[in-house]
């Protein structure tokens, strides 16, 4: 059971014992950076350690708090930062060996925020080659394991963010989600992640096919919620980003507007393989929102289409940024990455133009859904933690690349751009975690956040930790 007082506590908490002076930014950070150090090895969540900036932020963040001038929310509360996204000065390998010498000049829009609001950075976290796939290893830093079971994977690509959570190396983490990056390694490792609706986050990447969100990985949803009070608005770097401020996630994160009316799907039309405890658990969740005085209902909407939609986008991202960005060096890489990118690279431009106007008429579905429904309630992934070394669960016929059979339920929510989060539903006979997704409309970012703490007033989980 992780029992250390400092490092088991949220990062709220943390922000207010700070602010109070009963904790000061330098043991909190020396705390979880002795976390880091003794769970590290076992885990391989964390790539590249900030240890020095963390203790120089934090010494300059305990000589403000000593004069009672305070930073801003996080002030002197460390977060750990995913290895796709820049902080000037730190490499940026995006889990790839030709990336291994990348020094960015500037933050990425989120760690800006970040650190104007006091927060200290630990570090950087694991990401398979160019986050493009739902488990965590590479040829550049190995497999990285799920602390519940380091015999399997935390899923990903944010795996490392999410372990790193999940073991208490860090309260908060950053991730990025273009096909359940945040949600599938939530669910794996027991923990809370929300992939915001799309440009809630700026971000300064080329967005190809705007697929890709970035949000928090978290113990608790307040805690996710303070995370995206500071990391979202507009950027202009980032030609999709949202504008106007946020409504104040935090601190209206307890007052659900209505009774809510909320639908359940376990296939979402399409879904044929599904491991019967991850639907029983799931299933055992909804009736939390029963509980809680919302309308809870079995509901048969019918994506189909998307998932092959969003695969076959997914290939075509891929085989932009291997041949476009990484200049085709494909030896280094992932075999599996680079089968991905092939299976794309002779597709005729008019296929991918068709797929818009396809993928637009299933759209029309959900849009008919959410002006009937408040929520949307689905498994967060199809099956449960696998084995490391493996690219399928050993039920799945092997494929040379494609993941994303097994996590079925994320990619049609980055091709519509809705707000999802994983919160942790329950458990396996074996003990590995399961996450239930929350969806809601387009913008509706507040709405999940505060049925995401509902569900989590009722059926609570941050008390449970991995026995390391």
């Amino acid at each position: 059971m992780h029992n250390n007082d400092i490092t088991s506590k949220s990062a709220t908490e943390l922000a207010q014992a700070i602010r109070s002076r009963q904790l000061s930014p330098v043991e909190v950070t020396d705390a979880f950076i002795a976390r880091i150090e003794a769970v590290n090895p076992k885990l391989n969540a964390f790539c590249t350690p900030m240890f020095e900036i963390a203790r120089h932020k934090a010494r300059l963040a305990e000589d403000a708090q000593m004069r009672g001038t305070f930073w801003g929310p996080l002030h002197g509360v460390p977060y750990a930062i995913k290895d796709t996204t820049d902080y000037a000065g730190v490499v940026t390998t995006n889990g790839c060996a030709v990336l291994k010498l990348n020094v960015p000049t500037q933050h990425s829009p989120s760690v800006e925020r970040l650190e104007a609001a006091g927060g200290v950075p630990l570090g950087k976290t694991t990401s398979p080659d160019m986050g493009w796939k739902g488990l965590t290893d590479s040829p550049l830093f190995g497999v990285t394991r799920n602390p519940w079971n380091l015999n399997c994977n935390p899923g990903g690509s944010s795996g490392g963010a999410s372990a790193g959570v999940a073991a208490g190396l860090a309260p908060l983490a950053t991730g990025t989600d273009g096909a359940g990056s945040i949600r599938i390694p939530a669910s794996f490792c027991g923990v809370y992640g929300l992939k915001p609706s799309f440009g809630r986050v700026p971000l300064t990447v080329p967005n190809i096919n705007q697929h890709t969100h970035e949000g928090p990985l978290t113990r608790t949803v307040a805690d996710a919620a303070l995370m995206l009070d500071v990391m979202a608005g507009p950027d202009n770097r980032d030609m999709y980003s949202l504008e106007g401020a946020g409504p104040g996630y935090l601190a209206h994160l307890d007052a659900i507007p209505r009774k809510l009316r909320i639908g359940w799907s376990p296939t979402l039309g399409f879904v044929d393989k599904l491991d019967p405890q991850v639907l029983a658990v799931c299933q055992a969740a909804t009736e939390a929102f029963a509980e809680l005085g919302h309308s809870v209902e079995a509901v048969d909407l019918d994506l189909s289409g998307s998932m092959e939609i969003a695969t076959k986008n997914w290939s075509a991202i891929m085989a932009a940024l291997v041949y476009g960005r990484l200049g085709g060096q494909v030896e280094p890489l992932d075999p599996a990455l680079v089968a991905c990118a092939r299976a794309a690279i002779d597709r005729p431009v008019k296929d991918f133009l068709f797929d818009r106007t396809v993928s637009y008429k299933i759209y029309l579905k959900l849009v008919d859904y959410f002006n009937r429904y408040d929520i949307l309630l689905t498994p967060t992934v199809a099956c449960l933690p696998f084995a490391n070394g493996r690219l399928m669960p050993p039920d799945y016929p092997d494929h040379d690349w494609d993941w994303l059979q097994w996590a079925p339920y994320s990619s049609p929510f980055n091709l519509f751009h809705s707000p999802a989060a994983s919160v942790p539903a329950g458990f396996s006979k074996d003990g590995l975690p399961i996450g239930l997704q929350i969806v809601g409309a387009r913008h509706q970012d507040l709405l999940v956040l505060q049925v995401s703490r509902a569900f989590e007033t009722v059926r609570p989980w941050a008390d449970r930790w991995p026995v390391l």
